[in-house]
Formats: C-alpha cells, structure tokens, sequence
C-alpha cells in the first residue's frame, strides 16, 4: 500500500529510479494532469503515484481549496522533500484552458486514460511517444464518478486504455488506474 511508505523509503525510490539512463526507448518526459478529482485522499495518492513512477512534474486545475505548497498541509508527508528539493514539482492552473495552452506552448501531448472508442492501447500510446513530435506526454485522469468530463475530453491529443481480461466493471479507481498506466510507461523505458 503506497500510503505505508516511509519517507525514507518513498523519496529514495522516487529520486533514484533511473528513467531514461538506460532505457531502450527514447521517450519525453510523462507528466500527471490532476483535474476534476474530486476525493481530497485520491489527489494525495494520485501525488504519491506520479512521484513513485518517475514524474518529474504534476499539472493541477482547479482544487483552489487544497494546499499544494511544498510544506502544505494537504499534501502526503513522502513527497514534501523531493517538493522542496526540486525534484517533483507541481504546477497549479486555476482554470483549464489555462494549462491547455500552457500544454500546447510546450508541445506536451494531453491524453486521456478513459474508454473512448478511439482509445489506443497502453503499447500503441507508448509505440507513439518516441516519434519526436512531442516535448512530452501528460495524462488526464477521469473523475471518480463519470470519468474525463467532455470538455476536457475535446482537449485530448489521444486517449489510453487499460486493457482489461475479466468480466465485471469497466472502471477502476483513478489512483489504481494512473498507476497501472505511469508503471507501465516507466517500464516501457528500461
């Protein structure tokens, strides 16, 4: 359980795990976009995830109540010194075009982790994420309830999908999903 980690533990992982060193692919950055979450506990473990697979950066809309300082009160107590370090950074929009245009100055493709009937696979997104058209991959998290609202959805360069085998809910939690997404995409890079 990520919660588990102590400090120590935590922000040696999130600083030491090599990325791009001695990857066999050539892949930009993968950055965290965090909009429309509405659960305060699933902001925190979506923080948690980004920083344990590699995310050098989180992108923020809205949330104005949530303290994202690096010694805030909201945020877990694992990501505070790589915060003050430098070494994860979170980047607050107060309004989603806003960091839209901020996303598309910087040519960080947006894509969304949502089943979409044009969703690619997680190999077709990664098999696209070496082409050198993009400065970087963020990827947007739907919320809880009703997955990515469709405006933001009409912002998407692409959407992902979590294959799934079994029979039952099509869902996960966004915490559990961002996760499986950002470690795959981490281990696409070794």
């Amino acid at each position: 359980k990520v919660d588990s980690m102590t400090e120590d533990s935590f922000a040696a992982q999130a600083v030491d795990t090599p990325t791009t060193n001695k990857c066999h692919h050539t892949a930009p950055p993968l950055f965290l976009l965090i909009a429309n979450i509405s659960k305060r506990a699933n902001i925190r473990r979506l923080l948690l995830t980004a920083a344990a697979f590699g995310c050098k950066k989180v992108f923020v809309v809205g949330q104005d109540a949530f303290d994202f300082t690096a010694d805030g009160k909201d945020l877990p107590n694992q990501i505070k010194p790589i915060l003050q370090d430098g070494k994860f950074t979170i980047q607050h929009f107060h309004k989603w075009h806003l960091c839209v245009n901020h996303l598309k100055d910087q040519s960080i493709r947006l894509v969304g982790v949502e089943i979409h009937p044009k969703a690619l696979s997680i190999d077709g997104l990664l098999a696209s994420s070496s082409n050198g058209q993009w400065n970087g991959t963020a990827l947007l998290m739907g919320n809880e309830g009703q997955g990515i609202h469709e405006k933001h959805m009409a912002s998407c360069d692409a959407f992902v999908r979590i294959p799934q085998y079994g029979v039952g809910t099509a869902s996960l939690n966004v915490y559990v999903a961002a996760s499986i997404v950002l470690q795959r995409y981490h281990q696409w890079q070794m």
